[in-house]
């Protein structure tokens, strides 16, 4: 028994090792890019405060910001948690509609040219981002691995069954012991794998936040439109 607690011991190790820390990995660098395409759409809408004049224009690039960030919020993060859906990571309508918006601005000094200039380059980086996102959330563990991690525990933990030369209460208490671990180890791969979904989850209310930061400032007539779209999002995401 000793070579082999040794031999598939060290083997369980590796191969629970593995799929853990790329599991961890990808859900760490998946809220990375969320959060990311976040900061680089309120840099969108802080920095048309450097364009002069033209209000309708601007406020016409902050609509579809939100429309995007409502779209993100509805569509793409329900489909993201799908196992069975496909997203389209090529560049949505609500990117395109925003890129008319701020094409629409005029340039009438050095200052509007460079703030076009830093928008056209944040633009780049939200489409850059959710293509990033969106290719980081289709990813998940072969199911093959997963097979064979549940197989492999299985066997862990009946060797251990079967292997009673020692005290009754001993052997109940190592039993238990290693049935526990195995079983939390696995359940903390099966939760990070869905990173939408389970209790260590990407949250969706950051953007749900970041879609009513827009209404801010405006009247409560355009506020109440945007509260309705706010209580459909909220209702996602309980």
């Amino acid at each position: 028994w000793e070579e082999f607690y040794s031999v598939f011991g060290m083997i369980y190790a590796i191969v629970s090792g593995f799929l853990l820390v790329e599991v961890l990995n990808r859900f760490n660098k998946l809220s990375e890019v969320v959060e990311a395409e976040l900061n680089a759409i309120s840099d969108v809408r802080d920095f048309l405060i450097y364009v002069d004049g033209q209000p309708e224009k601007k406020e016409a690039v902050k609509k579809e910001l939100q429309e995007y960030v409502y779209s993100v919020a509805k569509v793409e993060w329900r489909t993201m948690n799908d196992d069975y859906a496909v997203l389209n990571s090529d560049t949505s309508k609500e990117l395109y509609d925003i890129m008319y918006a701020v094409n629409d601005l005029e340039m009438s000094n050095e200052s509007d040219r460079a703030a076009l200039h830093f928008l056209m380059e944040k633009m780049s980086s939200i489409t850059t981002l959710r293509t990033e996102r969106i290719s980081i959330a289709n990813q998940q563990l072969p199911p093959r691995l997963k097979h064979l991690l549940v197989y492999m525990s299985a066997v862990l933990v009946v060797a251990f069954i079967i292997n009673a030369g020692m005290d009754p209460w001993i052997h109940c208490f190592m039993v238990g012991s290693i049935t526990a671990c195995v079983h939390l180890l696995y359940i903390v791969i099966a939760d990070l794998n869905t990173p939408f979904t389970g209790l260590w989850t990407i949250s969706v209310k950051p953007l749900i936040e970041l879609y009513l930061s827009f209404n801010d400032n405006d009247n409560d007539n355009a506020v109440k439109p945007a509260l309705n779209k706010l209580n459909k999002l909220k209702r996602m995401s309980v």
